[in-house]
């Protein structure tokens, strides 16, 4: 480590655009990287290793609803890209994304729960 303390955000805010519309995040943004997945490989005598298979990413938040935006066309949607800026600095970046799950918007709160998963979701860092 270089010595130096970083004295910026650790978490809180985050900023999320689909398609290059952007959507107030209300809360629990999430996101997990793609990439390969290890699974331990047991017999019946001993731990024999692992097996590995490619993982999907995803990006997922509660999102705003927009009355400028119809957001059933996000059910079953695809070739999306999703970009979440954390607090931190930290850029995620979802590209030929889907939209997994069911929609549902809740009327009360004005919010609904966006899950986009794809094979490329990268994490890129700041310095």
């Amino acid at each position: 480590m270089s010595g130096t303390v970083y004295r910026g955000p650790l978490g809180g805010t985050a900023f999320l655009t689909l398609n290059g519309i952007t959507f107030n995040v209300v809360s629990e943004a999430q996101w997990q990287a793609a990439g390969p997945v290890n699974e331990t490989a047991k017999g019946q005598s001993m731990v024999e290793g692992f097996t590995q298979m490619p993982g999907q990413g995803f990006i997922s938040a509660t999102c705003r609803d927009r009355r400028d935006y119809p957001i059933s066309s996000l059910q079953g949607a695809s070739e999306l890209t999703v970009v979440l800026v954390c607090a931190n600095g930290k850029v995620i970046t979802c590209v030929a994304g889907w939209q997994t799950e069911t929609l549902t918007i809740n009327t009360q709160e004005g919010t609904f729960e966006l899950h986009v998963e794809s094979d490329t979701v990268t994490e890129d860092t700041v310095s």
